[in-house]
């Protein structure tokens, strides 16, 4: 009867009370006292399998690299900082897109360029006491706001009558003498090759900076002996001129104005006419001057005549 009162074993087979060994082994992971059960290992690569590639150790040239690529990054940006100051100079400066001159008149107008650059050259142009030279008044090809006819006496002897027609502009350089002649100093040739640099000037400028003017006519200061001369007021002195058309200044036109006119402008009394500036200027209005009266015709039209 006693065997009918003990329990039957777990349905779940769980083992009976270990010995002392056997919780040791217990104890060490181990259920049954056989020997220890070794770690799973990993199966072998199979042969299809693509191998992992062993991670590569930091390269000898880790260092130069980064010191190559910081070093090319602060040259762009030094290059970067050294573009924005020549622009910001050269914005500074007025320095022309094209680069022809340091100066460059404003605007699409072609009168109100002429008038720019009259005032912008009769700044520079002045007598040994610092006294501006000449105040340049610019106007179309118009006397009087009538228009004006060009006629060009090819030769002094000889020569033939040549009709100007075209767009113009027609500097009037005045002393602000009688007469427009300059009242003070002494008349020199030396204060003429200035105020004939003077007119070469404008002309550079005006068919450098303008698109369609085809002539330019500088009046420059009569001589005050021949302003004195005139009989009544009204009645004009023969005026020296210079008249341009742009072919006669191909060469200079293409090539900045520094080559042809430096920037520093001289005085009377600094000009030697054996020097080479003296003689390149004497070169380029030579044959570019001209005597101008105003005339009127038998039709009433007005004419600028230009005699050699």
């Amino acid at each position: 009867m006693a065997k009918d009162l003990i329990p039957p074993p777990s349905p779940a087979g769980r083992p009976e009370p270990a010995s002392s060994e056997s919780a040791g082994r217990i104890a060490d992971g181990l259920w049954s006292g056989g020997e220890p059960v070794a770690e799973p290992q990993s199966a072998p690569p199979r042969a299809d399998e693509p191998r992992r590639a062993a991670p590569l150790p930091p390269s000898q040239y880790r260092s130069r690299f980064g010191f190559v690529v910081g070093a090319l990054i602060g040259v762009a940006l030094a290059a970067l900082g050294l573009g924005v100051i020549l622009a910001l100079d050269a914005s500074e400066e007025g320095t022309a897109a094209d680069g022809w001159s340091t100066w460059q008149p404003a605007g699409d107008d072609e009168m109100e360029v002429a008038k720019q650059i009259a005032y912008h050259v009769g700044l520079k142009y002045r007598l040994g006491d610092a006294d501006q030279l000449v105040v340049v008044q610019s106007s179309p090809m118009e006397l009087a706001d009538r228009p004006l006819g060009v006629a060009v006496r090819t030769a002094s002897v000889g020569g033939d009558i040549e009709l100007i027609a075209g767009h113009g502009v027609m500097y009037t350089l005045n002393g602000l003498g009688r007469n427009g002649s300059i009242p003070g100093g002494e008349p020199s040739a030396e204060r003429l090759l200035l105020l004939k640099r003077e007119a070469l000037e404008l002309a550079l400028y005006t068919f450098h900076y303008t698109d369609d003017v085809d002539m330019v006519v500088a009046l420059l200061p009569p001589n005050p002996d021949d302003a004195a001369k005139a009989p009544t007021l009204g009645k004009l002195p023969r005026i020296p001129a210079l008249f341009y058309r742009p072919g006669d200044l191909r060469g200079e036109l293409g090539v900045p104005l520094t080559s042809t006119l430096p920037e520093l402008t001289p005085r009377p009394e600094q000009i030697d006419l054996e020097d080479p500036e003296a003689k390149r200027i004497d070169a380029l209005t030579r044959s570019n001057s001209f005597t101008a009266t105003f005339q009127q015709g038998q039709d009433a039209s007005v004419f600028l005549v230009l005699d050699r």
